[in-house]
């Protein structure tokens, strides 16, 4: 009985660790978002390279100095994976920022044309 109380404690532990995480991947997110409407409106790419090697680089000297049980590699993986979803969010609000500007121009081509047809 004394295993169970324990396993689910450490369950509970989890729990409150996994809303932690879920919500400083939210505030990453967050941050992801506005980098990429910067990124856009600056023209420079989705993928930096560079800048997700510094990344990994910097996670990875994070967990060496934790002595944790993940290894670099795995933190690695993680990380990467959590680029890639930011890479995703910065694509989609390119996208949708290219599409806005669009419908934009053409609401205003189309108000320029219904003032020329009026005054013409």
């Amino acid at each position: 009985m004394a295993a169970d109380v324990s396993l689910e404690a450490l369950r509970d532990e989890i729990d409150k660790i996994d809303e932690v995480i879920v919500r400083l991947l939210d505030s990453r997110a967050r941050c992801a978002y506005t980098i990429g409407r910067l990124k856009h409106e600056l023209g420079r790419p989705v993928y930096e390279p560079q800048r997700e090697a510094a990344v990994i680089a910097h996670v990875r000297k994070v967990n060496d100095a934790l002595g944790g049980p993940l290894d670099g590699d795995a933190v690695a993986r993680l990380y990467e994976r959590i680029m890639d979803e930011a890479r995703r969010i910065q694509r989609l609000e390119a996208e949708r920022d290219a599409k806005s500007n669009s419908e934009e121009r053409r609401t205003n081509n189309e108000e320029r044309i219904t003032k020329n047809e009026r005054e013409g």
